[in-house]
């Protein structure tokens, strides 16, 4: 069995989740400082989506509303870099989480598929999309939803087959997959 699958083999506990998003919590100032600190559009542009994530897990909803429409904004001015990608995914999975914690699911959906409308970038295409608003969507029954986006990421993340065939055969079972890997 492969790393894959054996990421997958049994949910996480609800200690295991309580630790990885102490992980995130615990990475979360630091993003904002780097953020705060940047010194150039260019380097602004390169921490907004730590620090966009880093504010929604922070719960300080309002910061991360503004830094991921700060991103989106931002983001045409970057097509050509390599950034860009991330921008579009990060930004847009940003907005979904804050439209489902306020109750929109419709437009929490919207958003991971422009999450997955993204054209990618090298983390994108090697270590493949964070999938905490997936996962937050399939909590609430958008299963149907999450399959399309599986469906977007194989596009760009041809690395990630094997996660992706395993998480649908998850998702088309009724289960919610760990996503241990991508939960930014």
């Amino acid at each position: 069995m492969g790393f894959e699958a054996e990421s997958e083999r049994l949910p996480l506990t609800p200690e295991q989740e309580s630790e990885l998003r102490g992980v995130a919590i615990g990475r979360a100032p630091e993003a904002l400082a780097a953020y705060q600190n940047a010194q150039s559009d260019d380097e602004r542009f390169d921490a907004l989506c730590d620090a966009a994530f880093a504010a929604f897990h922070l719960e300080q909803y309002e910061l991360a509303s503004r830094l991921a429409a700060e991103m989106l904004a931002a983001a045409p001015n970057f097509e050509g870099d390599w950034n860009y990608g991330n921008a579009v995914h990060a930004g847009h999975t940003v907005l979904g989480l804050l439209a489902l914690r306020n109750g929109d699911t419709p437009l929490a959906v919207e958003e991971l598929h422009k999450a997955g409308a993204t054209c990618g970038s090298p983390q994108l295409g090697s270590f493949g999309p964070t999938m905490i608003l997936a996962k937050a969507l399939l909590r609430v029954g958008e299963s149907e939803a999450v399959l399309t986006h599986f469906g977007q990421c194989r596009k760009f993340w041809k690395m990630g087959e094997t996660w992706l065939d395993i998480w649908e055969g998850k998702v088309r079972d009724g289960q919610t997959p760990n996503f241990f890997m991508h939960q930014h």
